[in-house]
């Protein structure tokens, strides 16, 4: 657009000066990493030269390419070591729109499909394409679209879903600040609407959000879920790094099943996408089971029998780490 002029990359002198100047602010300000805007617009040799440069100087650093694309197959061209590119891009991380799409229609407020969670199911069915898809970067939302979270009478149930399956299925999450406390906004209504200061943390705030006082009681729900999530995620490697199975939903239980599955360590997801309670037949899960007896709920400490067929509330959620 004329107000945003576009760098002539090919240049070779200017191409150098971009590259030297991101080693230079890497090591300068001690950047942890970069997320590239827009990734696909610049010019793919430059941009290809780039990552290698800051990868060769940077072991370990990572690069995460905005790469806004509903589909699986973009996403996996722009990924390093393409199965479907015959060119090098050198980035690491794409951005994975297309498992945000399909968890608004999973998880979200305007859908009525019947077995909704087969759009989740379906899209990580696909991720034979990707060369590393444990490098995918995962979100429900970010600054340039509708929030996640809508009001309404099962609002947090769905959230509460959609957030255990974001930090526990394959990928790296990312989580929009305000998440925590329910913050909402349309896209319809204009960026700023999805933008809105957190509540809290400067004199003339009339509360803050940061603190239990300040959240109401539905929105300390939902950051003591999310709390609990997150300090147990840091300590699960299965989740972190394990291998993934999972079944497909079916029409008579509505259910999405799956297991994140580590050396001795095996996590069991189980989401009811009806709203009715479910038994699903636990001889199905018998590969992800194994000879697990129970399972105990990593929010509520509830103890789950695995040894008989597993009951689950309307809407429910279990994340059950196996024991014996």
């Amino acid at each position: 657009v004329p107000d945003m002029p576009d760098l002539n990359q090919r240049n070779p002198h200017l191409a150098t000066y971009l590259i030297q100047n991101s080693i230079w602010w890497i090591e300068y300000a001690r950047i942890d990493g970069i997320r590239h805007d827009t990734h696909p617009y610049a010019d793919f040799d430059f941009l290809a030269k780039w990552c290698k440069a800051v990868d060769e100087e940077f072991p370990g650093f990572n690069i995460v390419g905005e790469s806004w694309y509903v589909h699986s197959a973009p996403l996996s061209w722009w990924q390093r070591n393409s199965v479907v590119n015959g060119r090098q891009t050198n980035l690491q991380t794409t951005m994975d729109f297309s498992l945000m799409n399909a968890c608004e229609k999973s998880f979200g407020y305007r859908s009525a499909d019947r077995n909704p969670l087969r759009a989740v199911y379906e899209l990580i069915a696909q991720d034979f394409i990707y060369h590393d898809w444990e490098k995918l970067l995962i979100f429900l939302d970010n600054h340039d679209t509708s929030r996640f979270f809508k009001e309404g009478e099962t609002a947090l149930s769905r959230f509460k879903q959609a957030l255990a399956f974001l930090l526990t299925t394959r990928g790296i999450p990312q989580l929009y600040y305000g998440t925590e406390i329910l913050m909402y906004g349309e896209k319809k209504d204009g960026d700023g609407n999805l933008r809105k200061d957190f509540p809290g943390g400067w004199n003339e705030d009339t509360s803050s959000l940061f603190d239990r006082e300040g959240r109401s009681e539905l929105q300390h729900e939902a950051w003591e879920y999310m709390q609990k999530l997150l300090q147990w995620r840091k300590t699960s490697r299965a989740v972190t790094d394990g291998k993934l199975l999972h079944y497909a939903p079916d029409y008579q239980f509505e259910s999405y099943v799956y297991a994140r599955i580590a050396d001795n360590e095996t996590v069991l997801v189980i989401l009811n996408g009806s709203d009715k309670e479910q038994t699903l037949p636990v001889k199905r899960y018998h590969e992800a089971i194994g000879n697990y007896t129970s399972g105990k709920d990593v929010i509520t400490g509830e103890t789950i029998d695995l040894k008989n067929d597993i009951r689950i509330a309307p809407k429910g959620v279990w994340v059950l780490k196996m024991e014996n």
